[in-house]
């Protein structure tokens, strides 16, 4: 299973239901207008390089209709940071992963002051191109089957690589890391066997994509199980951040503990009365934000923990078994081994070691690092 050829196959179930409900933009697209727009996106984009593309977009309908049309039409995303350093990450993502193409938009790059980059497509100006003919054409071609749109815009293997990610690059230059079909699939499906995931639930999305728990969690599960993500471009924004969980009635929230601190400090009580999972990773979750949590809104706020190269999962907290102060236990199919840096040994209980992970969560490799 391709993960373009997972949403060609809920888009074709869930027709008429609201997909992506983009709060920054106002409006809202459905699984159909979702598949539509993805498919005109994927003609457009042939007429660049083959292999390799940049996605430089926030958290929208535009980011996903992009990183859908790319994968339709046979590419690679390559996703690059904008929050720091953009026009850097841009060429450095270029250079290391040896493209030229990079779909963003004017408005990002107006709002983060980075100047124009020698490949740089713009997404206002790719579909500004679209021609009532172009519409009428992917509308028609969107009743096919889906045996017939998979032929046309879903080829490839499981364990191709479905798209890039860099890493922080805290200690030396990023790596990218390629994620394949499997990588992500896996991390879905066993993540389903700890959580309850249904088509009715609403799953806020407001993490950056070019961060694996974006992706991951506020793309490819929602498309897995059919759901309404509500998309908001800037999770810094935290007052309305929480006014939209509680309008959109969210049922999933995820994030980083540095986000849900600014949740917590300005929503009222009431404001997360619908959400029933509550999930927290990329760094240690302090005890004061789950006491908060759960004094303030009455909601239990999980720990996980994982990392980009393995898309991301590795050990959560569940409803079922909550250790506070703990990442919790490997994920059904994940087999995690901490061992002695110098000799091997796996290390007892309470001293630190090297953290071995193995399973179909984990990366295909970093691209070019020898």
């Amino acid at each position: 299973m391709l993960l373009h050829r997972k949403f060609i196959e809920i888009a074709k179930q869930y027709s008429s239901k609201v997909f992506i409900n983009d709060r920054m933009m106002g409006r809202k697209v459905s699984y159909q207008r979702a598949l539509i727009g993805s498919m005109i996106v994927a003609n457009k984009l042939k007429r660049y390089d083959e292999g390799f593309i940049g996605i430089m977009l926030p958290t929208s309908a535009g980011a996903v209709l992009a990183m859908l049309g790319a994968m339709m039409s046979g590419r690679i995303p390559v996703m690059i940071n904008y929050s720091t350093g953009a026009a850097q990450n841009c060429e450095f993502a270029q250079r290391r992963c040896d493209f030229r193409t990079i779909i963003t938009a004017r408005a990002l790059l107006d709002k983060i002051n980075c100047p124009k980059i020698p490949g740089m497509v713009f997404m206002e100006e790719v579909m500004a191109e679209v021609s009532g003919f172009d519409k009428i054409k992917a509308a028609i071609k969107s009743r096919l089957s889906v045996a017939s749109l998979t032929r046309q815009y879903a080829g490839g293997a499981k364990d191709d690589t479905a798209f890039v990610l860099f890493t922080s690059g805290s200690e030396k230059d990023p790596k990218a890391v390629q994620l394949t079909h499997r990588n992500i699939l896996s991390n879905i499906r066993s993540l389903e066997q700890v959580y309850t995931f249904t088509s009715d639930d609403v799953f806020l999305a407001q993490l950056p994509y070019f961060h694996i728990f974006g992706q991951t969690a506020n793309l490819w599960t929602p498309i897995y199980f059919g759901m309404t993500i509500a998309t908001y471009a800037n999770p810094l924004d935290f007052k309305t951040i929480c006014d939209i969980i509680r309008e959109e009635k969210c049922s999933i929230v995820v994030g980083t503990p540095s986000f849900f601190w600014g949740y917590l400090n300005k929503s009222q009580r009431g404001d997360f009365a619908s959400v029933r999972l509550l999930l927290t990773g990329a760094d240690k979750c302090p005890d004061m934000l789950r006491k908060g949590f759960f004094e303030h809104q009455d909601k239990v706020l999980l720990e996980a923990y994982g990392a980009t190269e393995t898309s991301p999962g590795i050990t959560v907290n569940t409803p079922d078994f909550n250790r506070p102060g703990s990442v919790g236990r490997p994920l059904p199919g994940v087999r995690v081994r901490v061992e002695h840096y110098e000799t091997g040994e796996e290390c007892p209980v309470g001293e630190i070691g090297k953290i071995l992970v193995q399973g179909d969560n984990v990366m295909k490799g970093y691209f070019d690092d020898f």
